[in-house]
Formats: C-alpha cells, sequence, structure tokens
C-alpha cells in the first residue's frame, strides 16, 4: 500500500528539483496560482541574478535521535551548493546520539557541540546565532528529520540572489506514510497586518530559513518568560518577532524541501500544559514590533566607532561629595561624551562650594536648579537631554553619592545593550545584591542580564546607565524623587536589564539621612580645601556607615577629561 505514495514523493521531489534548476539557470519559473493578488510574493519571486554565494549554517538540534542520523546527516552531506556548514547540536541526549554523531562526523566538515544536560533550544540559539555573521542564511533542521532533496540549498541561494528576501518558508511532507503535505502560501495581508500574533494560531511551516542580522534583531526580553529561556511554543517564540519585522520580505518556496518525521516524533508526557497555554497567552499580549526599514548585513568585524554616553549627576548640598563622584568618574571612567551637574544649594555657603568645584572642573556642564523659574527640574532635564549635534543617544544618571572604584568603559556597556536590544545597564549592582538576582544570562565578558520580573528579583531601585529615549516625557518631574519614580515606571517586569560581574563603585551614601548641622560641616570642610581621600575608602567603609569621611587636603585639578 505505501509504494504509490512512494511514487508520489518522488514525483514531488523530481519537480522541485526541476523548478529548482530552472531558477539556477536564469529560467523564468511560472508563478503559482494561489499567489492570486499577493504583490508582495510575486515581487520576492522575481529572478535576480546572483552576484555572489550564500553562506548557509544547517544548525541541527539533535535530542536522542541515534536511529535518524545518518539519514539526516546524508541529507545535508549530499547537498550540491558547497557554501554551507554544519553545526549538530546534541542537547543532553542519552541514547548514544553524540556517539553516533562524532563517529558519522568523523572526517567531515561538521562541528559537533554537546551538552550534557538539556537545555532550552533557545537559550542555545541565541548566542550561537549572536555570534554568527548577519549575512550568513540560517537553516534549523530538526535532528528526527532531514531535506527532502540534494538542491535545497541551492534553492534557497536563489531565492536570496533578492535582495528584498530575508527570510524564507516552503513544504514538507510527512513520513513513513508520505501522505500529508504541510505548508501553505499566507497572504499579504496576514503579514502587513500583522495578525500573526493575535488572530492566527498557524506557524510558518519548515524549512524555515533566515539571515542571522535578522534573528539579531529580535529583543532578548522576548526570548525569556519569568526569567529563563522559552522552552515551549518555541516556533512561535522564534517567528513572531521575525514575521512583525519584515512583512515584506517573507517569501514563500513552494517546494517540498523538508521531510517531517512523525513516526519518531516524541511526546513529552510530563509536558505541562498550563505552562504551554501561559507562555502562548503572554507571547500573544507582547506589543508588535514595528518593520524594519532595512536590514543590515554587513560583516560582524569589529568597529572602529565608539559608542560614549552622556552622564548627569544629581547634587544637592554635597559639593564635598560630588568632588570624590566627579573626580572618580575623571580617574576610572571612559567613553563619556559630556558630563553635567545638577546642583542645588540651599543657601549662600553652597552656592560659594559649588562656584568653587566649578572651577576646578572647568569641562563639566554644571547647572543650578535655582536658576529656573520654580525649580524647574523637568525643565532642566529635558534641556540635558535634548538631541543635540554632538549628544549621545544614551546618558547615565547617578548621584554625587557614587564613586567609581574600578575602571569602567561606557562603550563596552553600551555594545551589549545593542545586542540584546536593552534599555538598561545597572552600573551600581554590588556583589552582594548580585547573589539575589535570578538566573544571570551571560552577554559579553563580564557583562551579565537578567530579566527584571522574574521571580526572586527583588533588586531595589537604582540609577544607571540607558537610552534617552525613555525620557521624552517628564510632566510631573519636580525634584530627584519624583525621577526617580518616573524611572521605575519604565523598568517594566519583561524588560532586561544589563550589570557588571564584578562590582565598580562604592556608595559614599550612609545608614541614616545626615543632618542639616553635618551637611554644613562637610560643606565647610570642602571651602577650607579638604577632600574625600578615595584610596582610604575601601578599607574604611564602616567609619563611612557612620558618617567618618576620611579627608585630605587637595591640590587645585589641572586634568582634563578623557574621551578615549
Amino acid at each position: 500500500m505505501k509504494k504509490p505514495f512512494v511514487f508520489l514523493f518522488l514525483i514531488a521531489v523530481l519537480a522541485s528539483t526541476y523548478f529548482g534548476i530552472k531558477n539556477h539557470f536564469g529560467m523564468v519559473a511560472t508563478l503559482p496560482k494561489e499567489l492570486g493578488d499577493n504583490q508582495v510574493q510575486k515581487k520576492l519571486k522575481q529572478l535576480h541574478p546572483i552576484l555572489e554565494d550564500q553562506m548557509i549554517v544547517a544548525i541541527v538540534l539533535g535530542e536522542n535521535n541515534l536511529s535518524d542520523v545518518e539519514r539526516n546527516l546524508n541529507s545535508l552531506l549530499s547537498q550540491t551548493y558547497p557554501h554551507h556548514r554544519i553545526i549538530y547540536i546534541d542537547n543532553g541526549s542519552s541514547d548514544g546520539t553524540y556517539e553516533k554523531v562524532k563517529e558519522f562526523s568523523d572526517g567531515k566538515k561538521i562541528e559537533v557541540v554537546r551538552y550534557d544536560e538539556r537545555k532550552p533550544v533557545l537559550e542555545i540559539l541565541y548566542p550561537l546565532i549572536g555570534k554568527c555573521d548577519s549575512h550568513e542564511i540560517i537553516a534549523l533542521i530538526d535532528g528526527k528529520d532531514w531535506l527532502s532533496h540534494e538542491n535545497v540549498f541551492d534553492h534557497l541561494n536563489c531565492a536570496y540572489a533578492n535582495p528584498d528576501v530575508w527570510m524564507t518558508y516552503s513544504r514538507a511532507i510527512s513520513h513513513p506514510d508520505y501522505q500529508v503535505v504541510d505548508g501553505e502560501l499566507f497572504s499579504d495581508q496576514s503579514f502587513l497586518q500583522k495578525t500573526f500574533r493575535q488572530k492566527e494560531k498557524k506557524t510558518l511551516s519548515p524549512l524555515v530559513s533566515f539571515y542571522a542580522g535578522f534573528f539579531q534583531e529580535i529583543k532578548l526580553q522576548d526570548f525569556l518568560y519569568e526569567g529563563e529561556f522559552i522552552d515551549e511554543c518555541i516556533q512561535l517564540t522564534l517567528q513572531l518577532p521575525l514575521l512583525e519585522m519584515g512583512p515584506e520580505h517573507i517569501l514563500f518556496m513552494d517546494e517540498v524541501s523538508y521531510v517531517k518525521n512523525t513516526g519518531n516524533e516524541a511526546v513529552d508526557h510530563k509536558l505541562h500544559l498550563q505552562k504551554v497555554a501561559a507562555v502562548e497567552s503572554h507571547l500573544r499580549s507582547l506589543y508588535p514590533y514595528s518593520s524594519l526599514s532595512h536590514l543590515p548585513l554587513g560583516l560582524n568585524t569589529p568597529s572602529l566607532h565608539r559608542y560614549k554616553a552622556d552622564v548627569v549627576l544629581f547634587s544637592e548640598d554635597s559639593p564635598l561629595h560630588l568632588y570624590a563622584s566627579l573626580e572618580s568618574l575623571f580617574a576610572k571612567a571612559r567613553d563619556i561624551n559630556e558630563i553635567y551637574v545638577l546642583y542645588k544649594g540651599s543657601d549662600h555657603e553652597f552656592q560659594r562650594a559649588y562656584l568653587n568645584l566649578q572651577n576646578e572642573f572647568h569641562t563639566v556642564h554644571f547647572l543650578n536648579v535655582c536658576d529656573y523659574p520654580g525649580n524647574d527640574y523637568a525643565t532642566l532635564i529635558t534641556k540635558v537631554l535634548e538631541n543635540r549635534r554632538h549628544a549621545s543617544p544614551f546618558v547615565m544618571f547617578g548621584t554625587d553619592q557614587m564613586v567609581f572604584e574600578e575602571k569602567v568603559r561606557f562603550h563596552d556597556a553600551i555594545e551589549a545593550m545593542e545586542k540584546v536590544h536593552a534599555d538598561h545597564f545597572f552600573i551600581t549592582i554590588e556583589e552582594g545584591e548580585q547573589t539575589n538576582l535570578p538566573t544571570a544570562i551571560p552577554i559579553n565578558e563580564g557583562i551579565y542580564a537578567y530579566q527584571l520580573g522574574a521571580k526572586g528579583a527583588e533588586q531595589p531601585f537604582i540609577l544607571g546607565l540607558c537610552r534617552k529615549s525613555l525620557f521624552e516625557q517628564l510632566e510631573g518631574v519636580s525634584g530627584l524623587d519624583s525621577f526617580k519614580k518616573l524611572w521605575q515606571k519604565k523598568l517594566s517586569p519583561i524588560s532586561v536589564a544589563l550589570f557588571y560581574e564584578e562590582k565598580k563603585t562604592l556608595p559614599l551614601n550612609i545608614t541614616h539621612e545626615p543632618s542639616q548641622s553635618q551637611r554644613k560641616e562637610w560643606g565647610h570642610k570642602f571651602i577650607e580645601g579638604f577632600k574625600i581621600d578615595l584610596p582610604s575608602l575601601t578599607c574604611e567603609m564602616e567609619e563611612v556607615e557612620k558618617g567618618e569621611l576620611p579627608l585630605i587636603k587637595r591640590e587645585r585639578r589641572r586634568q582634563a577629561l578623557k574621551r578615549d
């Protein structure tokens, strides 16, 4: 009974190969009837000359697929298209899959990655694809499945010759009966109106491929649920952002290019249906992505451009502390664009102390809150954050209680933020506080991320590095406290925040609010020529917490801000 179905499958494969060869040699292929008025698909199917061969990266996700290893890898190794590489991920197999893959791949160009314990698939894919060159084409293949014929990659190369194609999907046939063909053309409107998140219950059928750079545009936070990488609804998690970012760049390849091995389809009886429903509900509740106007596909080579950040420090009746904060900033921080101090002195003596301080840090912009009608913090902060020609889109907010103890390069912090599309980098998370955070996700060397709303993420609010675009509206900001409350509102539970593995700062704030007489005493000390002895702070933190600051006489500063 199965012979007729096998015969039909072979006919389908031959037909796919035939049309692929026609495309490859520049012959005009007839558009499928179901395209109808789908103008986007018609545009994407237009033939373009192949100016250069694309690098295709086949990522095989294997997990206890011992019986399917040879068939899976043979379908990849038999591809006529030479410009591809194969990465086989063995995700915690216990049936001998890894040993079989290693034996089979001996002497062949197959990179084998082994995880002794199973990990969520997205936890594996996120850093792996993140390291790929943005112009490489990713093809995801399940370890139990295989490609339907030897020209699949050749056809993909033809499709991506069209610069408007960023992603493809095709048809798949089921094994072992070869009776069911999965995959359909979605209408242009389904993509353009972005109905997949709310209305469309289906996902794209395999074989799904996309530029690595397209994947790299997805926010890290959208791969997480309650602080962990999502391990349910993987196709939905992966495809929704791509469908929304590139509605006019997703090509349906009308061919059977993939075999779904339903005979060896594993059923996880331990799968918690409530967790699946919760994750799907979460994914569908997220705000849709905006469409990308273009896709940068340059090589991932080190850029000569360095990110810089503006710095804004708040200070009130604390010139002695502000001097220490600025001194540490100049000594330890790099990649600073401009420094602004928003200060407030409650009497003539404090105003005098701040004027003395300005004379020693002449490259810093000092803005007196009292110079603005009604002590208007909102107008003042807006002035600082306004989009000027040489302004940075990133800003670090801090107070005069923050002293940098270790070197900080804002370029590294911003680069990590851009990599995961995060809005926040907490500079001052202390080592003790890090142990209270949920699972930390490594981003770059010495830099980690976590999801703010994750269980156990009881992180106290702190100022830090962020995007200026978060504070385009500042209504209701009358002072530092109200500004902090506004920032807290910006810290969405699903957002990701980054932090350094090693602490970079020391706090100057003491356990109780200092009295005005204590502030005046410190102010007098500053006017008399004293400063806080920064090298002594680490050894005398217990005294600092009691309000006893290590003071030494200061010399007049002549150091300019280092901008390297």
